[in-house]
């Protein structure tokens, strides 16, 4: 059982510590992580969105039992931070990056090798209906408020103005492509799929790559903030997602799954936002790496009382 947590846990801290031994001998610049971030944002995440929609069967996506508990855990937790976040801090652009920090579990690229290993193919739904609501709220609404916050319009303007930018932006509307196409029955043609596939393939690796540089680049301190996301993303997010399951009378490996999913670190993506926006780098940084540490402990303890 320790060698299941720990395996994929370790590739992940090698491909961060090569990013950040590359950052700090400046074979990578802070320049290049901007352009990694903004290639894994526009084109390589959407593609692994769009063809793991797309090949998700209709009826999966339609239990709206387990879709609204996994609302509940992630989507709450969310709304929760974010206020939280600005009653904290008074910055809408941080307390939108903390909320996507301690919300947004490493689902893709950390929970899929590990529930495939203890529960086999059949865990994949339960990282894709995350991953779902993720890319069609709540990485949305991430661009929508880091977008209100650096518009020269407000109100009524700037939000429409907010909303047509989403639009046009690939982590939106791919994820939506992909729902339409399995809930149409439209199968995405063999050639086509191969190529997103290979495509989405390369988001894992190059997302962890470029966390090393983006965390060579900031001062990785521990902190009081730090501390507090750790305890929201890997305590209060499983024990949040645990509710939801009693709530919506989800049991069984479904409910073990969402609750061990929610007690993964945070996800790499929430590093390109921050990365990208110019703040809270190095809270979210230092989230993501303590977490990714933190999460070997935290997660077998998961582990022992979802079993039980």
């Amino acid at each position: 059982m320790f060698e299941r947590i720990v395996g994929p846990l370790l590739p992940v801290a090698l491909i961060i510590a090569l990013g950040y031994i590359a950052g700090k001998r400046r074979r990578l610049s802070h320049a290049d992580s901007l352009l990694i971030s903004r290639l894994i944002l526009t084109w390589i995440f959407p593609s692994l969105l769009l063809i793991g929609m797309a090949t998700t069967p209709r009826a999966q996506i339609l239990d709206y039992h387990f879709v609204a508990a996994t609302f509940v855990g992630i989507m709450g937790m969310y709304l929760l931070v974010l206020a939280l976040g600005w009653l904290q801090l008074r910055k809408l652009d941080s307390a939108t990056i903390k909320a996507l920090v301690c919300a947004y579990p490493d689902a893709a690229f950390m929970g899929i090798p590990i529930l495939l290993s203890m529960f086999g193919p059949g865990s994949i739904y339960s990282v894709l209906v995350l991953n779902i609501i993720a890319a069609l709220l709540m990485l949305p609404l991430t661009a929508m408020l880091l977008t209100l916050t650096q518009g020269r319009v407000s109100g009524g303007a700037a939000f429409m103005s907010s909303l047509r930018q989403m639009l046009t932006k690939p982590l939106v509307w791919a994820p939506a492509l992909g729902i339409a196409l399995s809930l149409l029955g439209i199968k995405v043609p063999a050639i086509l799929s191969s190529a997103l596939d290979l495509l989405g393939k390369a988001t894992p690796g190059v997302s962890l790559l470029c966390l090393g540089v983006i965390m060579s680049a900031v001062n990785l301190t521990m902190s009081r903030e730090v501390i507090a996301n750790l305890g929201l993303k890997l305590i209060a997010q499983p024990l949040l997602m645990y509710g939801a399951t009693i709530l919506f009378s989800v049991k069984g490996e479904f409910a073990q799954q969402m609750i061990l999913l929610c007690a993964l670190p945070s996800a790499t993506i929430s590093a390109m936002f921050a990365n990208e926006a110019g703040v809270y780098r190095s809270e979210a940084a230092t989230s993501i790496l303590a977490g990714t540490v933190s999460s070997v402990v935290t997660f077998a303890i998961s582990i022992a009382l979802t079993s039980s």
